[in-house]
């Protein structure tokens, strides 16, 4: 599944795609990836494009003149944007992007956005877990009350956060996994933070100390930051809707690294099962 810093690049570089363009029709391929509202195309035809927000994992487009008119879109786990530019190239951003998927409307395509100067932004969905939705002002609301505060957002509270993960009697990796509570973290940049604070996925988190805690906020922010600088992961083919490979892989010192030796100690990486999740950690020096 696409993290947050995949979906960052997917947002940040689609907003120098489509940003200022005006939707001329909709072409829906499969109803249950537009929650079944066969009036979105009505509701869209004619609007131009403001601009793309983003909540932790999910793409907030927004409306010229419209406040109450929003279209909600996340990628879950196989979901894709393509756009298709005047000059017929595919760009695309999201999951598992092969040849295939770029031959465009194809097998694994749920909708279309066709814009009045002949271009293209396609959603493809291979396991239709994604989705594109209206909402209204007040939807949007609530979804952003549903997401915790980002570590890589500027005014991230680490007072805050040291209070609140020790106060969790949960498993720390269980704790920064829930969205509720932090935003944007999801399994590979949870395992690569608490390799860099030394702590052991499967502690409790009401036993961590200030001292860790305090670390462990900062390299959750560090370790979504670079990945964003670079692009993300390349995990199933992510490729950045400037057709090229997010390479924060060359950087993942656990996530993917089991039987290899841990460059901070020496010791070897294991992978086991924590808070449902595959989980890499090294169990020499996390503690």
């Amino acid at each position: 599944m696409p993290e947050l810093p995949e979906v960052e690049t997917v947002r940040m570089q689609l907003r120098h795609k489509v940003i200022g363009k005006t939707i001329d029709r909709v072409e829906v391929f499969h109803s249950k990836t537009v929650v079944f509202d066969d009036q979105i195309e009505e509701k869209l035809r004619g609007k131009t494009l403001a601009d793309i927000d983003r909540i932790g994992k999910l793409l907030i487009f927004s409306f010229v003149g419209e406040n109450n008119l929003f279209l909600l879109a996340h990628l879950k786990m196989t979901g894709q944007f393509f756009y298709v530019g005047k000059d017929r190239r595919v760009v695309g951003g999201g999951h598992s992007a092969t040849v295939a998927d770029r031959t465009l409307p194809g097998r694994h395509t749920r909708i279309a956005f066709h814009f009045t100067d002949g271009t293209t932004l396609f959603f493809n969905d291979m396991r239709l877990f994604g989705y594109t939705k209206i909402a209204s002002a007040e939807e949007v609301e609530r979804a952003r009350a549903c997401f915790g505060p980002e570590p890589i957002a500027l005014d991230f509270d680490c007072e805050w956060f040291v209070g609140k993960v020790r106060a969790r009697k949960t498993s720390i990796k269980a704790a920064l996994l829930d969205q509720s509570f932090i935003a944007g973290l999801g399994n590979i940049y949870v395992d690569e933070a608490l390799w860099r604070a030394q702590v052991r996925p499967t502690r409790r988190a009401d036993r961590v100390t200030k001292k860790e805690a305090a670390a462990l906020c900062a390299a959750a922010g560090d370790v979504m930051k670079e990945s964003i600088a670079v692009g993300g992961t390349t995990f199933q083919h992510f490729v950045d809707t400037g057709g090229e490979n997010g390479n924060f892989t060359d950087h993942l010192k656990v996530f993917g690294q089991h039987g290899k030796t841990c460059e901070r100690c020496g010791a070897t990486i294991k992978k086991i099962r924590c808070a449902g999740r595959g989980t890499h950690y090294c169990p020499g020096c996390q503690k």
